[in-house]
């Protein structure tokens, strides 16, 4: 599992599984939820994270997984 926050969109994207999704579903307005063929969850979108989500609490470390904080401006994308 990989979180990511894309500062010049404020977004924040869950990586549940490495796959590619074979498409999306918007569960609730900026909630996407990208599905595998067969209907798996393997990514979850937040649009406008920093007005959903409390972003302060977000950690970096002590995680069951690698969390990025990504700012295209100054490097590359890894969503």
């Amino acid at each position: 599992m990989n979180i990511a926050y894309f500062k010049d969109m404020d977004s924040l994207y869950i990586e549940i599984s490495p796959e590619n999704p074979d498409h999306s579903w918007e569960a609730h307005e900026g909630i996407v939820l990208n599905l595998s063929a067969d209907g798996r969850v393997v990514g979850i979108e937040i649009e406008k994270a920093s007005l959903a989500t409390n972003l302060d609490i977000l950690k970096i470390g002590d995680f069951p997984g690698q969390v990025e904080i990504v700012d295209k401006k100054t490097s590359g994308s890894t969503h």
